[in-house]
């Protein structure tokens, strides 16, 4: 029997990777690839360099772990966190107890970088091991809220425009207006830039909205996807600056005026949100609805209780784009 190793990531290992996960996922949405890997792990992520560890079996892989840094502003500090993707072990390696020792090394090696806390979307398979072996525990229940009829009058006098790079007024909107989270991701425009147009396997749009004055109000994010023979949308990520009543309504309206604007598609709109509740009420008023949920698990990972970082999840903003999975 060939030698089991455990050992993080060198160079030429997004082949293995890639090779794993073609025999084992399913789902035909966002597949990954080899550039989605280097571009995910090793490329300009502003918040640092992501963690992988393999195990193979000889020269042949047979798991993988991995996560991704990402900064939060947590009651106006920041903080290192990270979301926990591509959980893979071949079949006959299952339920053997190899996945355990793969993740503890990612794990042990996210704790000497200094990362707080780790979150993630597992699927039903995985979902049982995340709780079982390392502690995860449920964070949000995170709903899921679709749209799949047009809206007849979208006008509104906000300004909408495509954004091809963010830059420096974009960092002077987002210092001036993230205090009013408690806890949200670092969306400056370094990790915007990566995150959504330097991606190189998918295109997103990104837009910004302003009054009548050009003043910045915020942004959206937008992604198309084909299921079957229908193209579906999804508002990936949104961030607007504290606005009420029919500013805010006029907000959302400007999102659905520049989809069906695009000729992208109308049957189908969906956006995840939690940590503002104004948002979703909008949207809903508008026709949005609860369309299925999915469970967030997060695992902290301080040392101490009492120096423990203290997260609601109800004050959590998160949107799909703070996951680096399928969205």
């Amino acid at each position: 029997m060939e030698k089991i190793s455990i050992r993080s990531y060198r160079k030429g290992d997004e082949f293995s990777f890639f090779k794993l996960d073609r025999q084992l996922e399913e789902h035909p949405f966002n597949r990954r690839s080899i550039k989605n890997f280097l571009w995910k792990f090793k490329k300009k992520n502003p918040f640092g360099k992501s963690i992988n560890f393999f195990s193979y079996q000889g020269k042949k892989i047979i798991a993988h772990f991995g996560a991704v840094p990402l900064k939060w502003i947590i009651r106006n500090k920041e903080v290192l966190g990270s979301c926990s993707i591509a959980m893979m072990v071949k079949p006959e390696w299952q339920n053997k107890g190899l996945i355990k020792f793969v993740g503890d090394r990612v794990f042990k090696s996210l704790v000497k970088n200094k990362v707080r806390f780790v979150y993630g979307y597992p699927n039903q398979k995985s979902y049982s091991l995340h709780i079982k072996l390392w502690n995860y525990r449920d964070f949000i229940n995170q709903k899921t809220y679709i749209l799949k009829k047009k809206i007849v009058d979208v006008s509104n006098n906000f300004v909408v425009k495509e954004v091809k790079t963010f830059k420096t007024k974009h960092d002077l909107f987002w210092n001036e207006n993230k205090k009013n989270y408690e806890a949200i991701l670092d969306r400056n425009s370094k990790f915007l830039n990566w995150r959504y147009l330097g991606r190189p396997d998918h295109k997103y749009f990104c837009f910004n909205i302003s009054d009548e004055q050009n003043n910045l109000l915020g942004y959206f994010v937008l992604k198309l996807y084909k299921s079957k023979k229908v193209t579906k949308i999804h508002i990936v990520d949104i961030f607007f600056k504290e606005l009420s009543g029919n500013d805010l309504k006029q907000a959302c309206l400007s999102v659905l005026q520049t989809v069906y604007k695009y000729k992208f598609n109308e049957n189908e709109i969906s956006f995840w949100m939690n940590g503002n509740k104004k948002l979703v009420r909008t949207f809903a008023a508008i026709g949005f609805k609860v369309s299925e949920e999915r469970r967030m698990i997060l695992k902290k990972l301080d040392s101490k209780k009492e120096k423990s970082i203290q997260i609601n999840p109800k004050n959590f903003y998160f949107t799909m784009g703070d996951t680096l999975e399928v969205y």
